[in-house]
């Protein structure tokens, strides 16, 4: 048995002692499901549908095991109607660029946490969700924005975390990152195959508190060493791969009904790019390694009634996105029902074309897809 399995069994076992009272422990969980349908026009102009029924169901439990210290736990299960078998794994890494497979059932939280308000600072260890998204119905990131949609991913590793100055906070995350790959969404050329490319390290300073009616305001550096194939990763040469983001949102109350207005834009920037003949986007130079979205949101058009819009351009080089692929132009749309404190219902529908194409091409790739989903807690 896997060593990281034993782990779990004895922590999990360890839950049921009679040893901590049954105040100190929490049981929760999530799930998200609905109708997924995709429509590709391909670069020799052929089409292909598609469509499937999607589920992603999370069960966590928690609890104090000390002055300060809780530990958490959660089971994340990714299904859909056209998957062909059923898999359980513990592994340091996610089987596909953006997370786990359909079929595939994994821990994606696994930590101890000790913070206290009295104390300006805070730190998890373990296996945990990052997630620096722009704020809106439609909320998206350039990156570290685990688990989106019905999507499973994961950080492995350490953040801490340190109240600075008043209303701001910043974020040291250092990653761990397999041979094989991170649980986190990354994108080809990135390669961890070297020894010294197993550790990322995330910077980001945030505000804790709106100044006027800016409401987010956030800027990070990811830094990976050796883990750029620039050439491609057949080929030896690996270079460090480094990001740097920043996002901003506002808002304003529009009604006396409380309609509000919240748009928001995030920009980032890649300055060491793959070729551009291993993205396939051109036959010579770097590819583009600049990546931004602006959003906007509508609250309350009815009460619990929200919708938004996110239109973003996302160059080849950019590669730490699971939101947004690279080399593509998204348009989408996205209305929201908040039905419950705890439920709610989304209807999206999405344009993604292809930026640049190589010039033996027919022409730009273009997907189409839309959903109708189901989100709640309990």
């Amino acid at each position: 048995m896997d060593t990281r399995l034993w782990v779990c069994v004895i922590i999990l076992t360890a839950w049921s002692s009679t040893g901590i009272s049954a105040e100190n422990r929490a049981f929760s969980g999530d799930v998200r499901g609905g109708y997924f349908d995709s429509e590709r026009k391909a670069r020799d102009g052929t089409r292909s549908e598609g469509d499937e029924f999607r589920m992603r169901l999370r069960l966590a439990g928690e609890r104090e095991i000390g002055t300060n210290l809780r530990f958490r736990v959660r089971l994340a299960g990714r299904y859909g109607s056209d998957q062909d078998s059923h898999r359980f794994y513990l592994r340091g890494y996610a089987p596909t660029p953006t997370g786990t497979m359909f079929g595939d059932t994994t821990i994606d939280e696994f930590y101890l946490d000790s913070s206290e308000e009295s104390r300006p600072w805070a730190i998890r260890i373990g296996r945990f969700q990052n997630q620096f998204a722009l704020q809106g119905v439609a909320s998206k990131g350039l990156d570290r924005n685990d688990s989106p949609n019905v999507d499973v991913t994961w950080t492995d590793g350490v953040h801490y975390r340190h109240e600075l100055l008043p209303n701001w906070r910043a974020h040291v995350v250092l990653q761990h990152n397999h041979r094989n790959g991170p649980g986190s969404a990354v994108r080809a050329p990135l390669d961890f195959s070297d020894s010294n490319s197993r550790v990322a390290v995330f910077s980001g300073l945030e505000a804790t508190r709106p100044a006027g009616p800016i409401v987010q305001r956030m800027a990070g550096v990811t830094w990976m060493p050796n883990a750029l194939a620039t050439d491609g990763v057949d080929e030896s040469r690996r270079d460090d791969y480094v990001t740097l983001v920043a996002r901003g949102a506002a808002s304003w109350t529009l009604t006396e009904g409380g309609l509000r207005l919240v748009p928001g834009a995030e920009i980032g920037y890649a300055p060491n790019t793959p070729r551009s003949t291993v993205t396939d986007t051109a036959s010579s130079g770097d590819a583009s390694g600049l990546a931004w979205q602006v959003a906007a949101s509508l609250y309350d058009i009815a009460p619990g009634h929200n919708l938004g819009v996110v239109y973003a351009r996302i160059g080849a080089g950019w590669l730490l996105s699971g939101d947004f692929r690279g080399n593509d132009e998204l348009s989408e749309i996205r209305y929201q029902w908040r039905f419950s404190r705890l439920w709610s219902f989304e209807a999206r529908y999405r344009i993604r074309e292809e930026i640049r194409i190589p010039s033996v091409a027919d022409r730009r790739r273009e997907d189409r897809d839309f959903y109708l989903r189901v989100s709640g807690r309990f």
